[in-house]
């Protein structure tokens, strides 16, 4: 974003050349004669008109690009400033909202430099915002005359003190003594500028820095080739007067710089980086249109329920001679969650229903907090139309399709431990409730209606018994989830079950190990993605 002029001051001079043909007294002519500074000038650079929009979308600041794919980019070649020889670096934009915060990716093709002990052996980026409606792309100026400000300009300034995967800036890292704009931890500062030489930490009435970033890099050994990641966020209003505000409708201008550790032996200097102004800003308009979901083939699945002397106690040994589906359970869209790995069998006898679920992942529980042990969820159509993204479908998961049945399981009892209404009592007024290990049945129409089994005949008649195959924090192993339930119970909100019948289920689980929080409500994988599961009751 710094503009640098070059000025080629050339001595005077006489250059003198003797007359062809003429003796040695004859006085030579001067045929050129240089007597002032000569200014070399920018050359000229054609303008264009680049555009961007900023959907809504649902995204986490962590490094991780997954949940920008459904977001259109920009990409474009990034350019030394003028008098510079540095290398051209070819990027990528994309940017979001979800009219809370404001989201950047910025992605770099470059090698990886980052060293701790010395920022200008670390690469570094710049996100430039123009606050007043003049402001030029050149930190608040414009070619050719660099030092008369036309406005000020918000700054982004990120220099990686910090390491891959860490989130860096104000957001969370208190500030500097008396210096609002810095981020103390790890560098990631808000800064304002009017021309290439003023640039300042915002440190006026009112500033803050509300910044959010994580860097990652796909191959994080120095030197090796690879794309980085620059993924930002910040609140759409600030009342700061040094930032740029955004609204939803309205367009900003951006425009964005890279510094490459490798431009000298010590690194990169100020003035030694790419960067986006000289073409201008980039135009960035801020929509409502959703991020359209990508269009998921679906597969028609289905799995027989024979029937079988199951006993419900952890143990799948009696569960050997049943043929079982396995599968992948992803993250729902907006989500960026490790998928996993999982196996289902399903089974009957003249009474119950037997479920037997089993995923693979490392062990996660605790007595104190149910969000740092496993869930998971198992989900019956009750009304034929129900959708599979519990009562709705895709793209319109607000409307509802349908009631669902849910047997929800968060792991409040221990390993070996019976659980479910059919074991527990209810709490007060509440007959779908498991009172003492929290294994619930639930009913919903759409995803952001889930409600215990309270209705007309309403009662809680699951039993549950989980096991892993290596149960220490942290271990990888196998989750083993079994459980049944009656096939009948005459309870509208529930599914019901008849040999020669098929029914339609989903399945979900959820991971501790998705925040240092552990998992909430939408951090979950599920079959939802690929439609119901056809479960036939065979005799």
């Amino acid at each position: 974003m710094k503009t640098q002029k070059v000025l080629a001051s050339i001595a005077a001079m006489t250059l003198l050349v003797a007359a062809c043909g003429g003796d040695d007294d004859d006085e030579a002519t001067p045929l050129v004669e240089i007597t002032d500074p000569v200014e070399i000038t920018d050359p000229v650079v054609e303008m264009e008109t680049r555009s961007i929009d900023a959907p809504v979308a649902g995204i986490t600041v962590d490094g991780d690009t997954a949940d920008w794919a459904g977001v259109e980019g920009l990409s474009f070649t990034m350019e030394q400033i003028f008098g510079e020889t540095i290398e051209s670096k070819d990027a990528t934009l994309k940017v979001a909202h979800d009219y809370e915060n404001f989201y950047v990716l910025f992605s770099v093709e470059d090698d990886y430099d980052w060293l701790a002990d010395d920022l200008h052996l670390s690469a570094a980026a710049g996100v430039m915002w123009a606050i007043d409606s003049g402001a030029g792309p050149h930190m608040g100026s414009n070619e050719p005359d660099l030092e008369t400000s036309l406005g000020m300009v918000d700054i982004w300034h990120w220099e990686l003190e910090c390491g891959i995967g860490e989130p860096m800036g104000g957001s969370v890292s208190g500030p500097g003594d008396g210096d609002a704009g810095n981020d103390s931890g790890c560098n990631f500062d808000d800064e304002w500028s009017t021309d290439p030489e003023t640039r300042e930490d915002d440190n006026g009435e009112g500033a803050e820095n509300s910044l959010l970033g994580v860097f990652d890099h796909t191959n994080p050994v120095n030197g090796e080739d690879g794309t980085w990641s620059f993924e930002v966020s910040r609140p759409l209003q600030t009342g700061d007067a040094q930032d740029a505000q955004f609204a939803v409708g309205s367009t900003s201008l951006l425009a964005l710089a890279y510094w490459d550790a490798d431009n000298s032996v010590e690194g990169w200097d100020d003035a030694e980086h790419v960067q986006t102004s000289n073409q201008g800003f980039i135009e960035v308009n801020l929509t409502d249109r959703e991020v359209s979901r990508p269009v998921v083939e679906l597969e028609t699945r289905s799995i027989d329920a024979p029937a079988a002397e199951i006993t419900v106690d952890g143990d799948s040994a009696d569960w050997a001679g049943v043929e079982g589906l396995s599968f992948t359970m992803e993250q729902i869209f907006g989500e960026t969650i490790e998928s996993k790995d999982a196996t289902l069998k399903l089974a009957h006898d003249d009474d119950n229903l037997y479920v037997l679920f089993t995923v693979e992942d490392d062990y996660d529980w605790s007595a104190e907090d149910l969000h740092l042990s496993a869930a998971n969820g198992v989900m019956w159509a009750i009304e034929s139309g129900a959708g599979p993204h519990m009562g709705s479908n895709e793209p319109d998961l607000e409307t509802s399709l349908g009631m669902v049945d849910i047997w929800h399981w968060e792991l409040e009892c221990g390993i070996g431990e019976q659980m479910g209404g059919s074991v527990s009592g209810p709490g007060d007024g509440d007959a779908g409730n498991d009172s003492a290990c929290n294994f619930d049945d639930e009913w919903s129409t759409d995803p952001e209606t889930r409600e215990d089994d309270n209705g007309e005949g309403a009662e809680n008649s699951l039993l549950g018994v989980f096991d892993h195959t290596n149960p220490v924090n942290g271990e990888d192993g196998t989750w083993t989830f079994e459980m049944s339930r009656p096939l009948q119970t005459g309870d509208a909100q529930d599914a019901q079950f008849a040999v020669g019948s098929t029914s339609l289920l989903a399945i979900a689980y959820w991971d501790a190990d998705n925040s240092v929080e552990g998992w909430d409500d939408a951090e979950h994988v599920q079959t939802s993605n690929q439609g119901f599961i056809e479960v036939n009751l065979v005799s």
